[in-house]
């Protein structure tokens, strides 16, 4: 029995072992990435990225619990896949509105260009 219980000890350690491995992901790397996340929520995410902006906060979720289970190599992969995530959702969103704005000004310019043409047609004899 007491064999048994060593074993179970040991077993025990060296899984604890393993499942710390790498240093602890300090919280404020965590507080960064939910920055990240407000960030490309701010900048329209929701509307023109919005599996993007999922997956960054799934990812964070993720990052938490293996945090607090002690898994810091887990921990710390999630943390920077949420924060790509949310980097690439904020991308997009910013993309889309560039793209809409190009596609209004393009409107205006073709709207200019007609006023003169027919300014250019009143004005000849």
């Amino acid at each position: 029995m007491r064999r048994t219980i060593a074993l179970l000890c040991s077993a025990a350690a060296l899984a604890a072992g393993c499942a710390t491995s790498g240093p602890a992901v300090p919280s404020q790397e965590l507080t960064e990435t939910e920055a990240a996340i407000r960030g490309a929520e701010n900048a329209g995410a929701p509307d023109t990225a919005a599996d993007l902006l999922a997956r960054s906060r799934k990812a964070l979720t993720a990052a938490r619990q293996a945090a607090a289970r002690g898994d810091n190599d887990e921990a710390r992969r999630q943390n920077e896949e949420a924060r790509a995530f949310a980097a690439a959702a904020a991308a997009r969103a910013s993309s889309e509105k560039t793209r809409r704005q190009a596609a209004e000004l393009k409107q205006q310019a073709d709207e200019l260009e007609s006023k003169v043409k027919q300014l250019q047609e009143r004005a000849r004899p």
